[in-house]
């Protein structure tokens, strides 16, 4: 099955997200989290740099995902060569932080791929 992902790239739909969906929510780390902050050697503080960052969001990937849920993936963009993603299941007044990965390459082959928004 091939999966829908949904590129998001306009500023004011990626700030009404942010706003509305991440911004103000209890975060809660899933075991998934901290599995892969541990395989990828990243330091747990990186996320409280990185997460409030959002005038640095320049992309948002939204998937339904395998639960039902709807996924945001946030993508940081920190210089020409480094960008971090989150990944989040906003769910009520929680947010659940799914992964965060360190990027040191371009990623524009990987968003051409997806449906534009």
């Amino acid at each position: 099955m091939n999966k829908e992902v949904i590129l998001i790239e306009s500023k004011e739909e990626i700030n009404n997200i942010i706003e509305n969906k991440i911004k103000n929510k209890k975060i809660i780390f899933t075991d998934w989290y901290e599995i892969g902050l541990l395989k990828k050697g990243i330091p747990e503080e990186k996320f409280d740099e990185i997460f409030p960052q959002f005038e640095r969001v320049h992309k948002i990937e939204k998937e339904i995902l395998k639960s039902g849920d709807i996924g945001y993936e946030l993508f940081y963009k920190q210089s020409n060569n480094t960008e971090f993603s989150i990944g989040t299941i906003p769910k009520g007044n929680v947010l659940k932080i799914i992964h965060l990965i360190e990027y040191k390459r371009n990623l524009e082959n990987r968003f051409k791929k997806f449906k534009q928004k």
